[in-house]
């Protein structure tokens, strides 16, 4: 049976022959960029053997939850009253609804380990099913005309709080407490 540490010996011999044969046959030149692969190659290797545990194995592809400007409150007083507004629906699903799933996916990543793209069925669960038909996949299905109830977004904007805020510790089990 193979164990990690076996192998690791077998890679190294294959790869140290494979160097040796080079530096032979085709010199010094062949041989320093062969060892260069053989370096990248076995780096790729322990990360993806070092991330193999970790919550997304690996797999991390870049997202940009938030952006690298912070909106000012300007900003938000006038996207909220747009999207609650005569053209709400439009100006909702354009701006406010893409601004606030990225402060939705950041909280759920940073305090939930949940993606909101990878997980959504769970993204659901925390966010709530009365809240997730405006955040979901699919926006909203209100005419172009509508406008959106301040209600559901003041409900939006208390639930991504209560989501964004650290967990607290039992004084008990001194353990998480779910949200």
């Amino acid at each position: 049976m193979l164990t990690l540490r076996r192998l690791g010996l077998l890679g190294g011999a294959v790869a140290g022959s494979g160097v040796l044969l080079v530096l032979l046959l085709d010199g010094p030149g062949a041989a320093g960029a062969l060892v260069a692969l053989l370096v990248a190659v076995a780096l790729l290797v322990a990360r993806y053997a070092v991330g193999a545990g970790a919550l997304d194995s690996g797999y991390r592809g870049e997202v940009r939850l938030l952006r690298t400007r912070v909106q000012g409150m300007g900003e938000w007083r006038r996207n909220v009253g747009a999207s609650t507004g005569p053209d709400g629906a439009l100006h909702y699903r354009a701006v406010l609804r893409p601004e606030l799933r990225r402060l939705y996916a950041a909280a759920l990543a940073e305090h939930h380990h949940v993606s909101l793209g990878q997980r959504p069925e769970r993204a659901a669960e925390l966010i709530g099913p009365d809240l997730w038909p405006w955040l979901g996949p699919e926006p909203p299905r209100a005419g172009p005309d509508g406008e959106v109830p301040v209600d559901v977004l003041r409900r939006l904007v208390d639930r991504l709080e209560v989501i964004g805020a650290p967990p607290t510790r039992s004084p008990r089990t001194g353990k998480d407490q779910p949200t």
